[in-house]
């Protein structure tokens, strides 16, 4: 498989998972009975996962249309995103 294919790939799962934690913090936004400062927090997560699942899907639209690609930043993407979801998964988990 070649770099720019990778690249693609690496990119498309970055930004489906930094969906999945942006979805994944916006649901533990509104759950009931949590204190303020928790609710921000959630709301923060939510947010910044959504803005960095936008900049993976122009960064992929980029590459898709003009073939501009860097396979290190798309690697890069793609271990923070799964590293995002995880930590969320685990910060949803009860004490």
């Amino acid at each position: 498989m070649s770099p720019y294919l990778l690249s693609i790939y690496f990119l498309f799962v970055a930004t489906l998972s930094q969906t999945l934690a942006g979805v994944l913090a916006l649901q533990s936004w509104g759950l009931p009975d949590q204190p303020k400062h928790r609710r921000r927090m959630w709301l923060a997560f939510s947010l910044g996962a959504g803005v960095l699942a936008l900049h993976h899907g122009y960064t992929l639209s980029l590459a898709a249309q003009t073939g501009l690609y860097d396979f290190r930043q798309a690697t890069l993407a793609i271990l923070a995103g799964l590293l995002n979801v995880y930590a969320i998964l685990q910060l949803r988990r009860p004490a």
